[in-house]
C-alpha cells in the first residue's frame, strides 16, 4: 500500500483536507483494480496461486528459525492479500475460493488417474 500523501504544513487544515481526499482517491482506484482482477477466471485464478503461494493454509512451523521467520513474513503478507480481497469484493473471492478448490480436486483426480493402470492391465 502506498505511503499516504505527505503534508508539508501539518497546522494547514486545507493541505490535511486536500491529502485526506487524495488518499481517498488512491484508496478507490486500488480497491476498483481488485475488483477488476477479481472480476475475470485469470485473475481469480493468479490471485489463488499467490494466496496458496503465500502459504495461508500452511503450517509456518520449521526447525530452523530463520527459516520460520521467513515462512511467516510470507504468510503474513498473504493474509494482507487475503483481508484486502475480502473487503474488495467477499462475493467474487468466495468464487475464487470455489474455483481453486474444484482446480485441487480435479488436478489430484488427474495424479491418481496417471498412477493408476489401465483396467486391462490390473490383476485380478
Amino acid at each position: 500500500m502506498a505511503d499516504p500523501t505527505p503534508v508539508h504544513n501539518a497546522g494547514d487544515p486545507q493541505q490535511v483536507r486536500r491529502a485526506g481526499r487524495a488518499d481517498k482517491r488512491r484508496a478507490a482506484r486500488r480497491l476498483a483494480a481488485y475488483r477488476a482482477v477479481l472480476a475475470t477466471p485469470e485473475g481469480r485464478f493468479v490471485l489463488a496461486d499467490l494466496l496458496a503461494r503465500a502459504g495461508i493454509y500452511a503450517s509456518g512451523f520449521a526447525p530452523d528459525a530463520l527459516r520460520m521467520a521467513f515462512l511467516a513474513g510470507r504468510r503474513e503478507f498473504g493474509l494482507e492479500l487475503q483481508a484486502t480481497l475480502i473487503g474488495a469484493d467477499d462475493r467474487a473471492y468466495d468464487v475464487m475460493e470455489r474455483e481453486a478448490r474444484a482446480r485441487a480436486h480435479a488436478d489430484a483426480q488427474e495424479a491418481e488417474a496417471a498412477h493408476t493402470p489401465p483396467a486391462e492391465e490390473r490383476e485380478t
